[in-house]
């Protein structure tokens, strides 16, 4: 606070709020006075330094005649709340104020808080009726809304909440304009803030009252609009975008309304529902769904309601509205969570593409691991898939020159899990990310002929660079979609770990392969494949690399391919015949380590399945467990 520095010789009067002069005293000349601040409270010091021009004030102590002086002219002293003024030497007001001081008081700018929320007080509020004050803000503020919430009182000092940016303008634009009844200005001060919720069983009640006076029973919906805002409710601070408060209502509505089908949640300041779980399990009746005018930026909000059976709902006065510049792009964005939606933003919208046909008209078939267009193909595909991932997790993936043709083409894309995004808790895919070939990203057409592999040496080449890998023959799926004499089109995936990384652990990987084989030879090749790395999700990691007891496959099913350990060589490009001394010698060793057989056992147990790995292996699970496989096997 600036010292004034009054010239001698002058009487200098100062107006008070009573609305008379008042004489300072002349050792006022002399007075070195300080503020403060430790502690947290305000205290004002003053030190005289002598009077060197006598006088009958000369041995009177003036300290607290001044001090309650000041406690009575209600001085601000927190020039922040923009009621201090500058002054220059001589007494003159500084209109401009020095560099980096606060604005004069007519110019003063309300900040934007981060909730839209505004803390309003009025200091020596508490001498006054509440009834009173509040209709000399009316008053004042009308035609604008005016809905004090959480009204308190703070020592002598009255704090409010408002959620209106123009009414908490109005208000501070009233500070030391309004009169009161006893002839003191009004202080208002007015600050970005919002108040802790304190959720007492007593408010949980009231809240529980105030929902049931806006339930309508008739058509099962229930409308919370501006529900801080509710008379009910002005006495506590209940604002929806408060977590708290919102889980509150949930399990309200939970156990008081199960059957509800409409919820109207405009005008509370959503923004975030990232702490909502199961919101689906609680309110699994919910068709209608309105979220009009509150702070929602991303689409990616709305996740939290996946698996309520909208058909109705309404997103208008949220910032992600003005992200889609195309409405056909904002409607797939919302339909991709809600495919029954048919209205939004009260616009009816098209009937989406689907399958008008319920659980009741049609038995849906069994799910199946494998489909095969063909049974005819299953040998072929099995053998293939076999030969070629034992092949792929060795070290050494240059023999994968002979299954792949010599024209062939390969693409790669890599992307991360919907939802589970690039953060600290996930594995990140960066190796993969530079090679990807993703059409909708890359938009150069170099680029995209250049990450376009082509010719077995280019493909066989850049597999060989790739990651280490161990993949789990019980994840994969195998879809054998096209098979004829000319062709072979099958679609493969799966899980596999990533080996030798630096993280701690190996990452999980999902992958999927659109393979489209020739013939070539005595046997088959790759002609043209494209090639899908992600992360697993949590649940496919949790069931990844779980070995369970495989029976024989049956006629008509696709086994797995065996297990990727093994790296046996194919020879005519992955004829099921052509395994030479080497590839058997291979497949012992690996089929011995897998099971912890001896060589001698572990030949004969490929020996009885024909030197098919896979069967070799589900064989040895189902024996072993039966205890059928005799000790002697294990002895090396």
């Amino acid at each position: 606070m600036p010292k004034p520095n009054f010239p001698k010789g002058v009487n200098h009067r100062h107006q008070g709020q009573g609305g008379g002069d008042r004489e300072f005293p002349p050792t006022i000349r002399s007075v070195d006075y300080r503020v403060d601040f430790r502690g947290g409270d305000r205290r004002v010091s003053f030190k005289p330094v002598g009077n060197r021009n006598g006088g009958k004030y000369r041995n009177k102590d003036w300290t607290n005649a001044i001090k309650s002086h000041l406690e009575e002219e209600d001085i601000d002293m927190n020039l922040a709340s923009g009621s201090g003024k500058n002054f220059r030497k001589g007494g003159k007001k500084n209109k401009g104020g020095r560099r980096g001081s606060p604005a004069p008081v007519d110019g003063r700018q309300l900040m934007q808080g981060p909730t839209g929320w505004y803390k309003v007080s009025i200091p020596y509020g508490e001498k006054y009726d509440k009834s009173y004050l509040l209709k000399l803000l009316w008053d004042e503020i009308v035609p604008l809304p005016f809905v004090p919430i959480a009204w308190q009182s703070v020592g002598t000092t009255v704090i409010f909440y408002i959620d209106e940016r123009k009414s908490a303008e109005k208000l501070l634009s009233l500070d030391r304009k309004v009169q009161l009844a006893n002839g003191f200005k009004l202080i208002v001060k007015v600050h970005p803030g919002t108040p802790n919720v304190d959720l007492s069983p007593a408010l949980k009640e009231k809240i529980k009252v105030v929902m049931a006076k806006r339930y309508n029973a008739a058509n099962k919906s229930l409308d919370l609009t501006k529900l801080h805002a509710d008379s009910d409710l002005q006495e506590y601070f209940c604002a929806l975008f408060k977590p708290i408060v919102f889980i509150a209502v949930l399990e309200i509505i939970e156990e008081n309304i199960p059957d509800l089908e409409a919820l109207c949640l405009n005008d509370n300041r959503l923004t975030v529902f990232g702490f909502l779980k199961k919101v689906a399990k609680r309110l699994p009746h919910v068709k209608i769904l309105h979220l009009a005018n509150n702070k929602i930026k991303d689409m990616i909000q709305l996740d939290a309601f996946i698996g309520l059976p909208i058909v109705d709902l309404l997103l208008d006065g949220n910032p992600l509205c003005d992200r889609f510049k195309n409405q056909n792009t904002y409607i797939s964005e919302v339909r991709k969570r809600f495919p029954k939606c048919m209205k939004l933003d009260g616009i009816e919208l098209p009937r989406p593409i689907s399958f008008d046909i319920t659980s009741e008209e049609a038995s849906i078939p069994e799910l199946q691991k494998t489909y095969l267009c063909d049974s005819n193909g299953e040998s072929i595909v099995r053998h293939f898939l076999e030969q070629y991932f034992v092949i792929y997790d060795s070290k050494n993936r240059q023999p994968l020159l002979e299954a792949y043709h010599a024209q062939a083409m390969f693409s790669f894309t890599m992307s991360y899990p919907y939802g589970l995004g690039r953060d600290k808790n996930v594995a990140w895919l960066n190796w993969y990310q530079t090679e990807s070939r993703n059409v909708l990203k890359v938009q150069d057409a170099d680029r995209r002929c250049k990450l376009l592999k082509q010719g077995q040496l280019s493909v066989v080449s850049f597999l060989q660079d790739m990651p280490e890998t161990k993949h789990d023959i019980y994840s994969f799926t195998v879809d054998l979609t096209l098979y004829t004499a000319q062709m072979i089109c099958l679609t493969v995936s799966g899980m596999f770990k990533e080996l030798k990384t630096s993280h701690k652990v190996p990452p999980t990987r999902h992958f999927f392969r659109t393979l489209v084989i020739v013939p070539a030879g005595s046997g088959f090749c790759i002609a043209n494949e494209q090639y899908h790395i992600t992360n697993a999700t949590p649940d496919q990691a949790k069931e990844a690399f779980k070995t369970p007891s495989l029976p024989t496959p049956a006629s008509g099913t696709a086994a797995p391919p065996s297990t990727p350990e093994a790296s046996p060589v194919i020879h005519s490009v992955a004829s099921p015949v052509a395994l030479d001394n080497a590839a058997k010698q291979e497949m012992v060793n690996q089929i011995a380590l897998k099971t912890g057989m001896n060589i001698e056992w572990s030949i004969k147990c490929l020996e009885g399945t024909d030197w098919d790995f896979m069967r070799a292996c589900a064989t040895f699970d189902e024996l072993h467990s039966q205890g059928s496989v005799p000790p002697e096997a294990f002895v090396k």
